[in-house]
């Protein structure tokens, strides 16, 4: 699977996702996808109110290579008055981050291989996976992975699964558009602690799931535009 280049140095697609916990809508993600040489930027506002337990807001913006790989990643993270900043990028081979916190400098450095990726809290970073690796029904593929996440932002490196379990049809915001199932652990965890996602031709995800229960959404894309 393949993300289709942009046809015009202005292009962009830009995106809604509604958010839920336990079943309840609690927020929303808005984000664009734009081509800037010599690759793409990608930025977004991600924010969750009640009933989710933890209201918070993520500000990012991320920056991809023309094959779409992950080269820097920025985040403001606000909960109630506290700030995290944090920024990511890859050098020669290297991921560095610096985390600043109510005036305090956090730093890590680790091995970042081609063949690694990165998890964040937006699925724009699970069509930045899908497109790297080609899926038949019952196919499988698993690589290292760097998981960026609260409570710090930072990096914590693990395993990751990826299985095609079924394809279909799928409702979107576009109407109704061939899609596959894929199921994401974390080795040796099993996939109930994991979660499920349906998403397009192209890997941008249609609709999640916590755990693998169908009833439990989690994000569902809400509105997708392209324009020049």
């Amino acid at each position: 699977m393949t993300l289709q280049p942009f046809h015009t140095p202005t292009q962009s697609v830009s995106g809604r996702y509604a958010i839920f916990f336990a079943g309840h809508e609690c927020g929303a993600e808005r984000w664009s996808i734009e081509q800037r040489a010599p690759g793409l930027v990608v930025t977004g506002e991600q924010e969750m109110v009640s009933p989710h337990p933890f209201p918070n807001r993520q500000e990012y913006r991320a920056t991809l290579s023309p094959e779409w790989r992950l080269r820097g990643l920025e985040i403001l993270w606000t909960v109630g008055s506290q700030k995290v900043r944090a920024t990511h990028a890859a050098d020669a081979g290297l991921w560095r981050v610096r985390i600043e916190i109510q005036g305090h400098v956090r730093e890590q450095e680790g091995e970042f291989p081609d063949f690694c990726e990165v998890e964040y809290c937006t699925h724009l970073f699970n069509a930045f996976i899908l497109a790297r690796r080609d899926f038949g029904i019952g196919g499988e593929h698993e690589f290292p992975v760097l998981r960026i996440g609260p409570p710090y932002m930072a990096v914590s490196p693990e395993r990751m699964l990826y299985r095609c379990v079924e394809g279909g049809m799928f409702d979107s915001p576009v109407g109704r558009v061939r899609a596959k199932r894929y199921v994401v652990s974390i080795p040796p965890a099993s996939e109930e602690t994991g979660y499920t996602l349906w998403a397009d031709e192209e890997g941008f995800v249609l609709e999640s799931y916590e755990g693998i229960d169908p009833s439990r959404p989690w994000m569902r894309l809400t509105h997708f535009e392209r324009s020049a």
